[in-house]
């Protein structure tokens, strides 16, 4: 991975987190734009064009939960949420606002390289991994290139993770795939993801399916199995 060419919008109104944090960060190798709330983060995607936003969940003017709904209504670039709560409802919270991923404070900035590295490794190469990048499944139609879904030709916005995650039904739709296996497509090699954090996407994906279409679509839990996407009309 080229880190060089890896620009990285920090959003804190932490100061000193922010000038300890965006050192680390720049030591890493990567570009930071620093900002200390939500407002100058939107005005920084326009102006820098980052490759993943880094944000607090707590910033004055606008939280980091509603700046990231609204990139999640242009964008779809990754965005990590960070906190100092670690109450569970907190966190689903953001994944539900479209989070790649949500970090609790304290951490280091090693941790915090690590997980970045991560996620820009699962959303820029995990298309190669899998074939074919179009599919189409009955009413659904998903490019894997684009990160699109669509359902009875409406669109389904969702995260990156969450389109990774459906399309490993999606291709193997009627079977039953392992926990291990959907972890592994979602999260790569990084052991980041577990049984916990599938239920709560595949909720979400269950969500923003059902707000579009009444389409008789099931992504059903098997214990101690996996999941398996069922589609009467297939």
């Amino acid at each position: 991975m080229d880190r060089v060419s890896i620009r990285i919008l920090l959003a804190d109104d932490d100061k000193d987190f922010l000038d300890v944090t965006a050192y680390g960060l720049r030591r890493a190798g990567f570009t930071v734009s620093a900002v200390t709330n939500g407002e100058e983060a939107l005005d920084c995607l326009v102006e820098e064009e980052p490759d993943i936003a880094l944000l607090d969940v707590d910033m004055p003017f606008l939280a980091g939960i509603q700046a990231c709904q609204r990139i999640r209504d242009t964008s779809q670039m990754p965005v990590v949420l960070m906190s100092g709560n670690r109450h569970e409802s907190e966190i689903v919270k953001g994944f539900a606002a479209g989070a790649d991923d949500y970090l609790v404070k304290p951490f280091s900035v090693q941790h915090l390289v690590m997980r970045l590295r991560a996620i820009l490794r699962r959303t820029r190469a995990r298309g190669a991994d899998v074939t074919p990048h179009h599919l189409v499944v009955g009413p659904l139609a998903i490019d894997l290139d684009a990160f699109e879904l669509t359902v009875e030709n409406k669109a389904v916005r969702l995260t990156r993770l969450e389109f990774q995650l459906f399309y490993g039904l999606a291709a193997n739709v009627g079977r039953v795939v392992s926990t291990s296996k959907l972890i592994d497509f979602g999260w790569g090699m990084d052991g980041e993801g577990d049984v916990s954090l599938l239920k709560t996407h595949f909720s979400h994906i269950r969500r923003k399916i059902k707000d579009v279409s009444d389409l008789p679509l099931t992504i059903r839990a098997m214990p101690g199995a996996g999941y398996r996407l069922d589609l009467s009309s297939v």
